[in-house]
């Protein structure tokens, strides 16, 4: 026959006290598993990297002018921002970030793009910087052409030219760069362009043909 356990006040504080013991461990279990994870997500070891990007093997740039829709321009040593309705000029500009070699599961810390002007605009323009989603060959590509790249529906950026002559305009493009980091197989750069369709004064940067100061894209990241 079997016999009845009789629960006292003792055996009751014991058995909540096992109960409460065995759902603290459970609780600290589970959080003892988020918060392992936290440190071993917090503990892997990055390898910080750099890359440089500059010279004709690793960049295309060049500009298109709307008076001008079937010349190409892509061996002058500047290329030209000019605003307006009908007299537009574009300085497109690409680089092979594949050539950096930075694995998919990289990341971009920062990208800059780094142009020399050597003529300001009088007064300072703001400038628009968009991403250019189809390569192009800068020793061919005219205005005519250019209408029928690809291009980011936002602007990446935008930033103030000033009015001083000859300095050096550094432009962040981590998001364009970091993005691209993650499908390699995507080509693509940037154009900039002056909106402004009243005023009339041109910007000149640098390109890749000029003696000194050519364009450079510089690239942190970690893998």
């Amino acid at each position: 026959m079997l016999r009845r356990l009789r629960l006292t006040p003792r055996r009751v504080a014991v058995v909540a006290a096992a109960t409460l013991g065995f759902g603290m461990a459970a609780g600290f279990a589970a959080t003892l598993t988020v918060g392992s994870w936290h440190v071993w997500g917090g503990s892997q070891a990055l390898t910080k990297a750099k890359c440089t990007l500059t010279g004709s093997a690793v960049a295309n740039d060049t500009y298109v002018d709307q008076a001008h829709a079937s010349t190409n321009y892509g061996t002058a040593t500047t290329m030209l921002v000019h605003p307006g309705t009908t007299t537009r000029q574009w300085a497109l500009i690409h680089f092979d970030v594949a050539s950096c070699g930075i694995p998919a599961n990289g990341g971009a810390d920062s990208a800059t793009l780094t142009l020399y002007m050597s003529n300001a605009p009088s007064p300072s323009r703001t400038l628009t910087v968009t991403s250019e989603i189809t390569p192009f060959t800068a020793t061919t590509l005219t205005w005519t052409q250019a209408q029928s790249l690809s291009y980011g529906s936002t602007a990446t950026t935008t930033f103030s030219s000033g009015t001083t002559n000859n300095v050096t305009v550094n432009i962040p493009v981590t998001v364009d760069v970091d993005a691209l980091i993650k499908n390699p197989s995507a080509s693509y750069g940037w154009r900039i362009s002056d909106d402004n369709t009243s005023l009339s004064d041109t910007t000149a940067f640098n390109t890749l043909n000029a003696a000194s100061n050519n364009p450079e894209l510089v690239i942190n990241y970690e893998k």
